[in-house]
Order: C-alpha cells, then sequence, then structure tokens
C-alpha cells in the first residue's frame, strides 16, 4: 500500500510539475514555456469578445497559420459601449454581465471563454487586457463618470474608482471558463494580464501618479492569481533619461515625460514579470522619411533598458496607416529585424482581422479596414513578411538573405518638386560595399548616406525627370552578389488639374443641410453639432466642439456625398479656428473615404501658433489651408462619401470649428 501511494505521489507530482510548464513564466530574465525559452510574433485583436464564433475562429485559424503564437485582445466592455454592442461585460458598477431584464444581449464573458477554448484548441496563447485607456469602449473615463471624478486622470487616484477596477479584475480572474470548466486563473492559455492598454497620467508628468496605480494593481492581481505574468500594457514612453534622445530629434515628447510615463520605473516594479512598448511615428508627427529610423531607435532604447532591469520585452504594437507614403513592408522588415537580432522577446503587429459579416465585411470578405493597420492571412507582402518571421522567431532558424527594398517613395507614388529618397539595405551577411540608385539617366551613388540601422538617403530633384511614368533602380552591392529593387513612379510637376465638381459653396445655409456629423473620438460635439456661419468668408460650416487637450488624436468628423468622388485626385478645403488667448498644440487635419473607410492625409501634421492669421467682420482667426493628393489606395469605383477629420494633438478648444471652400479637383483630359 505504501509502495502504491508514493507511486499515486509520485504521478500527481509529475502532473503539477507538466501542468506548470504550460504557463509562460520567466526565467533569467526571458520568456519560457514547456522548459524552453519563449520567443514569438504576435498580433492583436480588439473584437473577439463581442463577434461571433465564425468570426472569431477566422482570426484564430490565420494565427495559427501564420505562425503566431500570441494574440493580444480586450477583456472589457463598460457602461454605455455594451448597449451600442449589445455585448454586456461590465455595463455599471458591480454588474458584471448582461442585466436582468435586458433581453436579446450576449455576454462578452461567453464570448471571451469561447475565445479561450478556441486558443487553447489551437495552441495560441493570449494577452488579455483589463482597462481601456481611450474611450473606444468607454474605459477608464467611464470609471471616472461612474464615480462623479472630473478628470481622466482621477481614475488612478480616487479610492472609489480603485475599488471598482478590483472588483471587476477579480471577477475575471475567478471566473470559470464555460466551455473548458477552467478557472481563468488556472489556465494556461492565458499568458499574462495587462493593467490598461496605453495608460497615460498627463498631469503628472514625473510618472509616480501612474507608477503608484500599477504597483497596487499588480500587486492586487499577483495576489488573486499566481500563475500568470502581468505587465503594464504601457507605450513604453520615457522621462528625461540622460543619454536618451528620439532620432531626429522628433516626437520629442515620447521621450520628455509629456504623457506622465515613466516606462523604467515601471518596469522596476517587482509584480511586473515584463516590459511592453507601441511604436506609431505616423501618428506620433514623426516625418515619413524618418519612420523607419526614428522606429529602429525606439527599439534598440528599449531593448537596452530592459537588459540593464533583466526582464523580457515585447514590442506588443506597432503600425504604419497603409496609405502613407512608404514601404511599411520594408520598416516592418527592419524593426522585426531588430527585436529579434538585439535579443527582444516577442513583436506583436496591430492588427490582425479574419473574415467579416454583415456591415463588418469588405469586398473581399474581411473585417474591414477601418484604421489603415490590418493585415489578414493572404498573399499581401506584409502577410508573407508576418510568416517569415514566425518561422524566425518560433525556431531560430536564420535563413535570411541580404537583399534592399525603396522605403520612399513606394511603388507607384507620384512624386513632384524634391523627394527624400530612403532605402533600406539588409545586410545579414555583413558584407556590404555600395549601393547606387538609377532613374531616366539620373544615377545616384556618392550622393547617397548613410543615416543609420541600415537606411539610406538622398534627395531627388523630379524637376530634371520628364513628367510622366519612371521606373526606380535600387543595386545594392554585397561581396559577391548584387541584389535589386523596382518600383514605378510617376512624375506630375506639370499636371493640370480641373475641378471635379466645383467649389462646394456656403453661402446659403441650404448646403449645410447636405453635412452630417460622422463622429467623434475622445472629442465631443456640442449642441447644435453642425450648423451655417455666416461671417467666416462668405458663409462657412461651422462645428461645434470640444477638444479635450490631453492626448494626441481627439477627432470629429464631418461628412457629405459626392457622385463623382471615386474620380478625385486632389482635395482641397480651409479650416478656421478662432484666435482666442492660449491656443497652442497642433492641427492634424486629414479625410476619410466611405464606403471601405480609406484614411488619406494622415500625415499632416501643423502646429497652431505657426498658422496664417486672417480677419473677418474684424476678428481674428488662424486659417489651416489643406491640400490632400489621393494614392493608388484610394481609388475605387464605390466611393460616395467624404468625412473631413479635424484632429487636435494636444490641442484644448471648446468652441467652433469652421470649413470652407471645399475642393475636389480630377486631372484634365489629354
Amino acid at each position: 500500500m505504501r509502495r502504491f501511494m508514493f507511486i499515486l505521489l509520485i504521478v500527481e507530482l509529475s502532473f503539477v510539475l507538466f501542468a506548470s510548464d504550460e504557463f509562460v513564466k520567466v526565467e533569467n530574465g526571458k520568456f519560457a514555456l514547456n522548459g524552453k525559452e519563449f520567443r514569438f510574433i504576435g498580433s492583436n485583436n480588439y473584437y473577439m469578445h463581442y463577434k461571433s464564433n465564425r468570426m472569431i475562429d477566422s482570426v484564430l485559424e490565420s494565427a495559427r497559420d501564420m505562425g503566431i503564437k500570441v494574440l493580444r485582445i480586450w477583456g472589457f466592455i463598460d457602461g454605455e459601449s455594451c448597449r451600442v454592442r449589445n455585448t454586456y461585460m461590465h455595463p455599471e458598477p458591480g454588474v458584471f454581465g448582461v442585466p436582468e431584464g435586458i433581453s436579446n444581449a450576449q455576454s462578452g464573458f461567453e464570448r471571451l471563454d469561447y475565445t479561450i477554448a478556441k486558443a487553447k484548441e489551437l495552441g495560441i496563447k493570449l494577452v488579455i487586457v483589463l482597462v481601456d485607456n481611450w474611450s473606444d469602449i468607454d474605459g477608464m473615463s467611464q470609471y471616472v463618470r461612474w464615480f462623479g471624478g472630473t478628470h481622466h486622470d482621477d481614475f488612478y487616484r480616487d479610492e472609489k474608482i480603485k475599488e471598482e477596477y478590483k472588483k471587476y479584475v477579480s471577477f475575471l480572474v475567478n471566473r470559470v471558463n464555460t466551455y473548458t470548466g477552467v478557472p481563468y486563473r488556472e489556465e494556461p492559455t492565458i499568458m499574462a494580464w495587462e493593467l490598461a492598454n496605453e495608460p497615460r497620467c498627463e498631469t503628472d508628468k514625473s510618472g509616480n501618479t501612474l507608477v503608484e496605480w500599477v504597483k497596487e494593481m499588480s500587486s492586487y492581481i499577483k495576489s488573486l492569481d499566481p500563475n500568470h505574468l502581468v505587465a503594464v500594457g504601457d507605450e513604453g514612453f520615457f522621462s528625461n533619461y540622460e543619454g536618451f534622445k528620439p532620432y531626429g530629434g522628433e516626437a520629442e515628447w515620447a521621450y520628455n515625460g509629456w504623457s506622465g510615463v515613466d516606462w523604467k520605473k515601471l518596469l522596476s516594479i517587482e509584480t511586473v514579470d515584463f516590459g511592453t512598448f507601441h511604436l506609431y511615428p505616423s501618428a506620433w508627427g514623426v516625418s515619413p522619411e524618418n519612420y523607419a529610423q526614428w522606429g529602429a531607435k525606439w527599439i534598440e532604447d528599449h531593448i537596452k533598458i530592459a537588459k540593464e532591469i533583466g526582464k523580457p520585452v515585447v514590442l506588443e504594437e506597432y503600425g504604419i496607416p497603409k496609405s502613407a507614403p512608404v514601404n511599411r513592408t520594408a520598416i516592418y522588415r527592419l524593426w522585426n529585424d531588430l527585436v529579434y537580432d538585439l535579443g527582444g522577446d516577442g513583436a506583436m503587429f496591430w492588427m490582425l482581422a479574419g473574415i467579416g459579416e454583415g456591415w463588418d465585411k469588405d469586398e473581399r470578405g474581411y473585417y474591414p479596414d477601418y484604421d489603415g493597420l490590418r493585415i489578414v492571412n493572404d498573399d499581401s507582402p506584409e502577410a508573407e513578411l508576418i510568416r517569415e518571421y514566425a518561422k524566425l522567431f518560433n525556431t531560430g532558424e536564420d535563413i535570411r538573405e541580404d537583399t534592399c527594398s525603396f522605403i520612399l517613395p513606394k511603388d507607384g507614388m507620384e512624386i513632384k518638386k524634391t523627394v527624400e529618397v530612403r532605402v533600406g539595405v539588409f545586410d545579414y551577411s555583413n558584407t556590404f560595399e555600395k549601393l547606387s540608385v538609377k532613374v531616366e539617366d539620373l544615377v545616384f551613388e556618392n550622393e547617397i548616406e548613410h543615416l543609420g540601422y541600415g537606411i539610406y538617403g538622398f534627395d531627388l530633384d523630379t524637376t530634371r525627370i520628364p513628367d510622366g511614368e519612371h521606373e526606380m533602380f535600387l543595386e545594392a552591392h554585397f561581396q559577391g552578389k548584387t541584389v535589386e529593387d523596382t518600383i514605378k513612379v510617376k512624375v506630375v510637376n506639370e499636371a493640370r488639374y480641373v475641378l471635379l465638381a466645383g467649389k462646394v459653396d456656403f453661402s446659403s445655409p441650404e448646403e449645410v443641410k447636405n453635412w452630417w456629423n460622422s463622429g467623434t473620438w475622445q472629442a465631443e460635439f456640442e449642441s447644435p453639432d453642425i450648423e451655417w456661419n455666416s461671417e467666416v468668408g462668405n458663409g462657412a460650416l461651422q462645428l461645434n466642439v470640444k477638444l479635450p487637450g490631453k492626448s494626441d488624436w481627439e477627432e470629429v468628423r464631418a461628412a457629405r456625398k459626392f457622385e463623382k468622388l471615386s474620380e478625385c485626385e486632389i482635395l482641397e478645403y480651409d479650416i478656421y479656428i478662432p484666435d482666442v488667448e492660449g491656443l497652442k498644440g497642433r492641427l492634424r487635419p486629414y479625410a476619410v473615404l466611405n464606403p471601405g473607410w480609406v484614411k488619406i492625409g494622415l500625415d499632416n501634421n501643423t502646429s497652431v501658433e505657426s498658422a496664417e492669421i486672417v480677419t473677418f467682420g474684424g476678428k481674428e482667426y488662424r486659417k489651416f489651408h489643406v491640400r490632400i493628393e489621393f494614392d493608388k489606395t484610394a481609388k475605387t469605383a464605390v466611393v460616395n462619401e467624404l468625412h473631413i477629420g479635424i484632429v487636435g494633438d494636444h490641442l484644448r478648444y471648446d468652441g467652433p470649428i469652421f470649413i470652407d471652400n471645399v475642393k475636389l479637383y480630377t486631372k484634365e483630359a489629354e
């Protein structure tokens, strides 16, 4: 009997040890899984807790087929957003799930159960985020409203708010999955809990408020669930570290503590297991010619600090809009190379999508590319790149071959005047010798400068080239071999344009009836939202808005239908903001074409202080002239809605903003 009991004890102990190995752990500053180092390519998806089984399956099966090992998902729907999505998780304080008396609604917890069960079946680990800094699913601002707070940052300070957050976390961590019967706290499919998505606390530039909140909440989760890793989920902003400056001096705010985030302090907290950082140069105010190098230094800086502290580090969100004037696949190659070669532990792009349904389906049947950052499992260059790097991270087998790519301009782009050409040389053999670029009879070699991280550049004066389509040839010479890249560009210095449908005339209030409020993001429309104004110009469209000035993307939109929008080549319009005292920050106007939700003009970014001052009726206004040239990604035969987006970048303003002189141009027939 004793021998039998001893054998039984050994079997039980072996089971416990085996099960324990199924959890992702941290050992010697690296992730470990089943006794081996765990490095991965991952992705993000925000709709896994409120879509159908079919849509959830499509994302997870795409991840499996691409070699993606980790998916970061949302684990929250707060307040009013529950009703909007007809999916309930946290509709009001102390209520978790579908409230009594609500019919024909679904539980977001059940949807999350299904996602975890399906991911378990496919061998994919999940990072689950517990609240959002932003207001897309209400997030922190909803907690503040529930308890009568006055500022977003009350979320980190108010004891009642913190207690409600803990109640939600406790409910989720202790939940028993209805599909597997396993409590979340004991489910090895879950890799980590993240305290928040992109938390910022701009009222405390020292970063200490956020540090204290993270200490409290990470310790609390560890007390409930010692099995899982805990991370902050922040963007990785620095706080004036000696010797750490951004590439080219751009987006200095990400390094100087502006957002109240001190990444090094956060990562040093004992109950934070690994570091996270995000990378969106196009949204952070970096110039397109510097996207690659700025991001490269950002990656290098974070991995350096993580190694000093001795914890894993993950580039857990990164992206460049499809409409940006760069070859984003080449930039993604550079960034993934650096994460791998410098010893980073994971790289997770934003975002992986699968098939769509109903309104959430594009012409190819996929979930629409709403933010221009989507990647699906298809034959696109981006998807092929992700599959390539997933194999590298998963196996460690390095079969990368020397190559080169144009970064700017990108293939099919229209160019004019002076273009800052950027090319990437990927020198895996360490035998690179020289490169050259040729267009027509112009050859550039000695003019090309190394800008860092394998990126080379020079200025191309397109007036030296006849108008029309041309090929640009890139050659990179390595010892014993030459690699090439070719793109087509169109020089349009002499191109002539004519008005497509005439100037939109706001001289009469009748025109305003054609426009509607098409939404906001972290900003508000006042009442009335849109009206006519007779004082600006000969009449203008007046948007009554409230921009809090707390973040880099606070948006209001107005829209109108145009019959010939698909023929448009250039969009122009003027924005006027009254020149009130203390007006500062930046304005980032852009546009959206719909159906398809194609974003254009995302690189516009102007300080309000530098705007031209004009006068109407004795009053002064800041004038912004916007010109957006359509690229080939905007060419679709079905678009008929133009949405003008006005985005404030740390621009605090409450009042009217005016739109006037809207013009659509098409190429003059030859």
